[in-house]
């Protein structure tokens, strides 16, 4: 999906900055100024009462500052009593998933690193958002 962008507008990258004053110079994702789909990945827990296990969110853009869930991992193979363990888990293994990708310069690189700490895919996944849950602190690692 490609749309186009601003050069006021705010940096579909995250930054916080107008998009002529970040991107639009190192022609990351764009071309003439359009949007290409990218993707972001959030840390957090998934599960409930007393039964937590990390989980990863991966994001899709699908307009400037819109984002829709596009796939949830999973590690069953660990458990945590409460929620916040599983998240600082899961955020633990996302930040050394993609310190791996950063050297190798490969998406796949990423899922590899995933798949062997445990993490799997799972279908027709809920996300559930309550005044409990801590702030994603959400890896702004986007790429198309």
């Amino acid at each position: 999906m490609n749309m186009k962008v601003g050069r006021n507008e705010p940096c579909p990258c995250g930054s916080g900055k107008k998009f002529k004053k970040c991107c639009i110079s190192k022609n990351v994702g764009f071309k003439n100024n359009e949007l290409k789909a990218s993707y972001r990945f959030e840390s957090g827990s998934y599960g409930g009462v007393g039964v937590f296990i990390p989980s990863i969110a991966c994001l899709k853009q699908i307009q400037i500052d819109e984002w829709t869930y596009h796939f949830v991992l999973v590690n069953p193979e660990n458990t945590y009593p409460a929620e916040d363990m599983a998240g600082a888990e899961s955020e633990k293994d996302l930040e050394e998933a993609f310190k791996v990708k950063m050297n190798s310069d490969s998406d796949e690189v990423l899922a590899v690193e995933l798949i062997k700490k445990g993490y799997k895919s799972v279908d027709n996944f809920n996300v559930v958002k309550n005044h409990h849950q801590r702030q994603m602190r959400s890896l702004s690692q986007t790429f198309p």
